[in-house]
């Protein structure tokens, strides 16, 4: 019966082809603009959560030593410190498993001395320890980074910031020279970060296991395990993992850090401004529905007669149904794969627009999703608006109908 109320309803439909195109535009149209608007979004969402990970700590989340404590008010040094150390690392990355990366973070102040100026000053010394690159890693200004394995290891190797670079090199390029921090002798290998600006940042990077060579013990701060989310959507499990690790490891003597509300609220202004996109477009689909339901109401009207022939010679009512809401899906069918392509067109070039004007790699993202809903939601439409036009020509009397001049 479906395949017959199908080839009935194209051959209908053809007969009177600029009406049938002029209601299947409105589908197209409805669709195409679901389909861009969706497309862009996702682009736009994509672009973002790069931007979020790279320059902001969003994504960044931190385990650190509570050093001390409130006794009836009054706040006290803790004698029970938590230190952590790589073991820490390895023991809490087996709890997060993959899609986090993790690294021990290590900092104090000391003396660098030997400067061209004479006088020493005072720098913040910087270590971390990672199976990975240094997470957040600043911007390499001239020379290289240290490496994974130098990172880990003693080399007393050092990559200065920008401002500290400019006094130890004030008039050339610092890499190759040495440097004294504390009684011990660093060679340079690279500048990253930017300017301090006003308030020069005076700082260096050395190995892990140079640390403790480099700063006294008393100047020293506890270490502090970082950790970064592999996406936004990872973080509140990896939190909330690394909150119960921490209470195994340290009780209260350990404390987990991230900016979770702060998420949370991207999150869902990202998932709200989707779905505002997406109702709006929508409405373009609705009225490309109520431009179906004219065209089959009308179609009703010229064929009252035809409906009373096939209801006399033994169609059933589910017959004259069934063709009326094939010829809907015909039409929003091929309507909504016009308006696929179209709406694939569509936000190829105006991401081409945005990444000329914005200067932003924004590109148009294409997933199973948007477009399964697109498809599916015109097709909903061409159904829900086709129900009434072919329950009317159903309910038409043979006898009343062949009488229809």
């Amino acid at each position: 019966m479906i395949p017959n109320a199908l080839a009935v309803g194209l051959t209908t439909l053809a007969r009177n082809p600029l009406r049938t195109f002029l209601s299947t535009l409105g589908v197209i149209i409805g669709t195409a603009a679901l389909v861009a608007v969706l497309a862009l979004g996702d682009g736009v969402e994509k672009y973002a959560r790069e931007q979020i990970a790279a320059q902001t700590d969003l994504q960044l989340f931190s385990v650190s030593t509570v050093t001390r404590k409130r006794v009836d008010g009054i706040s006290l040094p803790r004698s029970d410190t938590t230190r952590l150390d790589p073991t820490s690392v390895g023991s809490l990355a087996a709890r997060l498993g993959t899609g986090v990366t993790l690294q021990l973070q290590v900092a104090g102040g000391t003396l660098i001395t030997g400067l061209p100026g004479g006088a020493p000053r005072g720098v913040m010394v910087e270590a971390s320890h990672a199976t990975v690159p240094e997470i957040d890693a600043p911007t390499l200004v001239a020379g290289r980074a240290l490496t994974v394995m130098e990172s880990n290891g003693a080399e007393r190797l050092a990559v200065l910031s920008p401002d500290l670079a400019s006094l130890v090199a004030p008039d050339g390029d610092p890499v190759g020279h040495r440097i004294t921090l504390g009684q011990a002798s660093f060679e340079v290998v690279g500048v990253a970060g930017a300017p301090g600006g006003e308030e020069k940042r005076l700082s260096v990077r050395v190995p892990f296991g140079a640390f403790d060579a480099a700063v006294p013990p008393a100047q020293r701060q506890l270490p502090t395990i970082v950790g970064s989310a592999a996406s936004i959507e990872g973080m509140t499990t990896a939190v909330v993992a690394a909150t119960t690790w921490a209470k195994e490891a340290g009780g209260d003597g350990l404390i987990v850090s991230s900016r979770g509300n702060m998420l949370a609220e991207l999150r869902k202004g990202m998932f709200v401004a989707k779905l505002l996109m997406g109702s709006i477009t929508g409405i373009s689909l609705l009225v490309g529905g109520i431009g179906i339901m004219n065209v089959l109401l009308a179609g009703v009207v010229e064929r009252t007669r035809e409906i009373g022939i096939r209801r006399a010679v033994g169609a059933m009512r589910r017959d004259i149904i069934g063709q009326f809401l094939a010829e809907s899906v015909v039409i929003t069918g091929a309507g909504s794969l016009l308006g696929l392509l179209v709406g694939m067109l569509g936000a190829f070039g105006v991401s081409a627009v945005m990444r000329a004007q914005a200067d932003a790699p924004v590109h148009a993202a294409f997933t199973i999703l948007p477009i399964a809903v697109a498809a599916s939601s015109a097709i909903l439409i061409g159904l829900t608006f086709g129900i009434y036009p072919a329950l009317k020509a159903g309910r038409l009397s043979p006898i009343d109908a062949i009488r229809t001049e």
